[in-house]
């Protein structure tokens, strides 16, 4: 009963808090898809390109250390080595598998930062543009797509084309 009166109290001090709308002036929330601004725009897709260099550049390395891992395993599996030689080479598989391990590890992580680095830049910027935007053009409420949790909307509120139109010549 003592969390249904604090329900209720909390949702009457929300109505309250709400603010009032004059009489003839309307209130509607305009909206940005921030994935499609950092798809489309220059800066994405510069920061696109960049992230699939750093990818590339893993990848060869760790194409390089599976094929060593590779051509270690071929020679274990001849029957003409000695104990010796088998056991160094047992090894040298271990510590091989384990670099590449630590190398896969730390290539991802190396990626997730740069990606995260790249998108904030380009977030922070839209953000202002936004922020511009908004008090040149009197909107009330700017909401980002996704995160905003919009199920459906108007498209007139979308002003996703005119952010981008902006981002664009501030690129070139």
């Amino acid at each position: 009963m003592k969390k249904f009166l604090i329900g209720i109290a909390l949702a009457g001090a929300c109505v309250v808090s709400v603010p009032t709308i004059a009489q003839g002036e309307s209130f509607a929330v305009y909206y940005i898809d921030m994935q499609e601004i950092i798809t489309l725009s220059p800066q994405g897709k510069k920061a696109k390109h960049e992230l699939e260099l750093k990818i590339k550049a893993a990848e060869n390395k760790l194409k390089k250390l599976a094929d060593g891992i590779n051509k270690l395993k071929k020679e274990l599996s001849s029957p003409l080595l000695n104990q010796k030689t088998k056991k160094q080479k047992e090894n040298e598989l271990q510590m091989k598998i384990m670099e590449f391990r630590q190398v896969k590890q730390e290539s991802e992580q190396k990626i997730a930062e740069f990606q995260k680095k790249l998108t904030a830049t380009i977030v922070e910027k839209v953000f202002k543009i936004v922020g511009n935007y908004r008090k040149e053009h009197k909107l009330p409420m700017v909401v980002e797509k996704n995160e905003g949790g919009i199920i459906s909307a108007n498209p007139k509120y979308d002003i996703t084309k005119n952010i981008l139109k902006i981002l664009n010549k501030q690129g070139k």
